[in-house]
C-alpha cells in the first residue's frame, strides 16, 4: 500500500477519476486457481463450484497492479475468512494503514476502512453510491482477468496446475510479480477480453461484524 504522501495522493486521484469515488486506496477481491486433487486434505480444496482450487485474495490499484496478494488458502475457504486472517486486514485494524478505504463486494464485512456496496438501494443517493462503487471496484476483477490472460497457466483455459498446493501458490505469487513488472514497463495488453473465469458466484458475508455502516452512510449523504 502507498505510504509516500505524493504517491498516495496520486493513487487517490486515479481512483477518483474512475467514477468520482473519493478516498480509495485499493480494491479487493478473490479468485480461484484450479489445481489437481491434492493427496492430503483433499476435501478442503473443493470450492463451491465443486472443483479443486486455491482461493487467492488480491488488492489492486487503479492501474491494475497488485499491491497485496494472499495465495495460501484452500478453495473451500470463504473470502471473509481469508481477509480476516491477512496481514493487510491487521494493518487496517491497528491503523498501521491509517488513510483511505478499500472497496470490496458483499463477500466481505462492512468496516470503517472496507466499504461494500448497498445491496438494495432505496434512494437516489444510495443508487449513485452503488453505481460508483461497482464501477470503481470492477478494476480488481479486470486485474485478475488481465493476470490470467497474460499467464494462461493459472487460467481455466490453460487447464489445471498439476502440482502440490504449495507449489501452485508459489506459481501464483511469481506470475503476480511478473504481471506488475509488465504494467510498470507498459507492455502491450493481451488482445482478448479480461474475464476472470475463476471468480465464483458471490457468497454473501453473514456475520455481525459490519461496523462500517455509519461511515458508508455519511459518505452517501455527503457525496452522492
Amino acid at each position: 500500500m502507498p505510504t509516500d504522501p505524493v504517491e498516495l495522493q496520486s493513487v487517490l486521484q486515479r481512483f477518483y477519476n474512475v467514477a468520482n469515488f473519493p478516498n480509495i486506496v485499493g480494491a479487493i477481491d478473490g479468485t480461484h486457481i484450479r489445481i489437481r486433487s491434492p493427496s492430503v486434505d483433499e476435501h478442503i480444496y473443493v470450492n463451491r463450484k465443486n472443483y479443486h482450487s486455491v482461493n487467492v485474495q488480491g488488492v489492486c490499484d487503479s492501474d491494475m497492479k497488485f499491491m497485496n496478494i494472499v495465495a495460501k488458502w484452500p478453495g473451500g475457504t470463504h473470502d471473509a475468512f481469508i481477509w480476516a486472517n491477512s496481514n493487510i486486514s491487521e494493518m487496517f485494524e491497528n491503523r498501521t494503514i491509517g488513510h483511505g478505504w478499500l472497496l470490496g463486494d458483499s463477500g466481505y464485512p462492512l468496516r470503517p476502512w472496507l466499504l461494500t456496496s448497498v445491496l438494495n438501494p432505496g434512494t437516489r443517493q444510495q443508487q449513485g453510491y452503488k453505481e460508483a462503487h461497482m464501477k470503481t471496484r470492477s478494476i480488481v476483477e479486470r486485474s485478475f482477468g488481465l493476470l490470467k490472460s497474460r499467464f494462461r497457466c493459472i487460467d481455466t483455459s490453460g487447464g489445471t496446475l498439476l502440482y502440490t498446493p504449495k507449489r501452485c501458490c508459489d506459481i501464483v505469487i511469481s506470475v503476480v510479480v511478473l504481471h506488475n513488472m509488465c504494467i510498470s514497463h507498459s507492455l502491450p495488453l493481451p488482445a482478448d477480453n479480461f474475464e476472470d473465469r475463476g471468480r465464483l458466484g458471490r457468497q454473501h458475508y453473514n456475520s455481525n461484524l459490519n461496523d462500517g455502516a455509519d461511515v458508508r452512510q455519511r459518505l452517501i449523504n455527503g457525496r452522492f
